[in-house]
């Protein structure tokens, strides 16, 4: 549902960068009225000017009124059909924006999500009431929704490598990546077992080498050649990564740009993709673990990392079967109050030797920043499968909660 969204609403938003009538900066309040009933609200899942993000459909030049500016959220009200809201999470600012000519039928979509959507969902400040909890600086506005209701249970699901180590598989699975690396020379590739058992296909000297271990990554290497280099747009630079990870193996569904990174120094960018399994997206225990990084100095490839499952059936875990259904938000925040109450305090610089166990809890809550259902994965002896969790982002830092038993599996700081 989310990929026919925004294929919906992308024309209008694209439209609206090249041909507003009027833009304007308007206070965090008004934004968060307008964000109520009958209106949809779309967060991109990487930071891009919007000159970067335009790029990569149109050449057309921007004006620079919007170009610089950093798209968080995108914000369409029905009724309001030329108008666009911008949140720019980069300078805190939000904008209104009118398109001349275009408009947009929101409600219609909207109507298309509650019919076929089965959870109930609040913003956090009426969930918690929090502005009566809550004074001042305390009380953030939150405008996060949190699923509310909902009687339902994600399955969990069994997955496999793309490349599985076994003799019988090997030279098969990994076939559509070596030929794509190294051609169909592989009289000049070397085939080497190292210490943890990977296996290492390296091309002549070492130039271009791949290597598979028994965790299902995948590592492609290329020495940089400085007599074929040029400095590369950010869209070029892009196109080029996506080009590689088209050509590099299994193209898993659901694939969107999760973070990117360009290093002055090296002239080096750093692209990072997630992907979906069964329409949710692959959460990992630390920021710098996507499961696909890929990296282009100037004009070549240089490395990539890739690590992505395919779906082999569903699969629930027997510790699990009687799960009637998935823990909610608040009793994974109830649950474990304790430790994040410890994180809270060490991430704030707060010294409280007194700490009562609810002190901070309505502080903590007005500070989730983000809330997603993913899919984790774990292994049972020789059997790898993925569990439904909560990744709920809490100011800074990033919990991952067992949706079976509301459990904290992982905490970093993002």
């Amino acid at each position: 549902m989310q990929d026919n969204l925004w294929s919906e609403i992308r024309p209008f938003i694209l439209s609206s960068f090249l041909n507003y009538e009027s833009i304007e900066e308007i206070d965090r309040e008004d934004y968060i009225k307008a964000f109520s009933d009958r209106s949809l609200l779309v967060r991109m899942p990487v930071d891009l000017s919007v000159s970067q993000f335009y790029s990569i459909f149109s050449d057309k030049v921007l004006s620079d009124g919007v170009a610089d500016i950093t798209p968080r959220e995108f914000l369409l009200r029905e009724g309001n059909v030329r108008s666009l809201y911008v949140f720019d999470a980069l300078s805190s600012k939000y904008y209104l924006m009118k398109h001349k000519t275009m408009q947009h039928d929101v409600g219609a979509l909207i109507d298309a999500v509650r019919n076929i959507e089965i959870v109930d969902y609040r913003k956090l400040s009426d969930r918690f009431s929090l502005s009566s909890t809550l004074e001042g600086e305390d009380d953030k506005l939150n405008y996060e929704l949190i699923p509310y209701q909902y009687d339902f249970i994600v399955s969990g699901i069994k997955v496999q490598n793309e490349v599985r180590m076994d003799d019988t598989y090997f030279n098969q699975d990994v076939s559509s990546i070596s030929g794509a690396v190294f051609g169909n020379r592989l009289d000049f590739v070397k085939k080497l077992k190292d210490v943890n058992d990977s296996i290492v296909l390296m091309y002549g000297y070492g130039d271009k080498s791949l290597t598979v271990s028994r965790t299902g990554n995948i590592a492609y290497r290329q020495k940089f050649n400085p007599q074929n280099s040029k400095s590369l747009t950010f869209k070029e630079a892009f196109s080029i990564a996506a080009g590689k990870l088209e050509n590099f193996g299994l193209m898993p569904e659901g694939i969107y740009l999760s973070n990117y990174e360009y290093d002055q120094s090296s002239k080096t960018y750093t692209f990072n993709f997630n992907y979906k399994l069964n329409s949710l997206s692959i959460a990992e225990l630390d920021q710098s673990l996507d499961p696909i990084k890929i990296k282009v100095k100037e004009n070549q490839v240089i490395a990539v990392d890739k690590n992505i499952k395919s779906f082999a059936g569903e699969y629930t875990p027997e510790k699990f079967m009687n799960s009637g259904r998935m823990f909610t938000i608040d009793e994974c925040i109830t649950n474990n109050i304790v430790e994040i109450n410890v994180y809270y305090l060490q991430d704030n610089g707060i010294q409280d030797s007194t700490l009562e166990k609810y002190k901070y809890y309505y502080k903590i809550v007005s500070e989730i920043k983000s809330i997603d259902l993913k899919y984790f994965e774990e292994s049972d002896g020789n059997d790898s499968y993925m569990i439904p969790v909560w990744e709920v982002k809490i100011s800074n830092r990033v919990y991952l909660f067992n949706a079976y038993d509301g459990k904290l599996i992982k905490t970093y700081i993002k």
